[in-house]
């Protein structure tokens, strides 16, 4: 049996507007002083929130964490997905193949915007932040989504991400990692951690999940 798994910021939906505005807004509120908020997360290479703010602000990084949430969900955000997605995601629908997301951001939230984005009907699970003790790249969270969908770790399991987290949540899980390069913030970065796979569009995923489907 075989699974899709997809991170969702720049992966499945374009957020990045609206978590760089927050972003910003956190850095200096909580710190005192402007940063480069691109600049900032491509240095996070994916990872959770939580360890952002335990980086910046070790002895109280939820003050920084909840300064982020609090500015970002109240934000007028203009989310889609990105060109391609949705008829990816209806054509695996279509052929039965069951699909998570799993992804760095509190749970409540990513399935809010999936939600009002029509993605949501899509997925049999959503894997946040809040739901496993370790985050991407450990594969706590990836083992997290695979127990819910009833389906064992290996390489016929792919899962789609834009950051170096991604993929390095996919080998130590034992999952084929296909770097999405369409919407991440540094490709070099994110082909440096080597993916088995890289594609440029949406629709290469299907090409990429029947050659890992495919019996050898």
């Amino acid at each position: 049996m075989t699974a899709v798994l997809w991170d969702m910021d720049d992966t499945l939906l374009n957020t990045l507007p609206g978590r760089m505005k927050a972003l910003a807004y956190a850095h200096e509120a909580c710190l005192g002083w402007k940063t480069d908020p691109e600049a900032l997360w491509r240095s996070h290479r994916g990872g959770s929130l939580e360890d952002m703010g335990r980086r910046l602000l070790p002895d109280d990084y939820m003050r920084f964490v909840n300064t982020y949430r609090e500015h970002y969900y109240n934000l007028a955000r203009e989310i889609d997905p990105y060109p391609g997605v949705v008829a990816v995601l209806e054509a695996f629908q279509q052929a039965e193949i069951p699909m998570a997301v799993v992804t760095s951001k509190i749970a409540w939230g990513a399935t809010e915007e999936l939600t009002s984005t029509g993605l949501l009907q899509y997925f049999h699970s959503v894997v946040g932040a809040d739901d496993t003790d370790d985050h991407k790249p450990d594969p706590a969270p990836v083992y997290e989504a695979l127990d819910r969908l009833l389906i064992e770790a290996s390489p016929r399991v792919v899962f789609v991400g834009d950051s170096p987290a991604d993929v390095w949540a996919a080998k130590n899980a034992g999952v084929t990692s296909v770097a999405a390069l369409w919407g991440t913030l540094d490709a070099e970065l994110l082909l440096d951690a080597s993916p088995h796979h890289t594609v440029k569009t949406p629709g290469e995923v299907l090409a990429v999940f029947a050659s890992e489907a495919s019996p050898s």
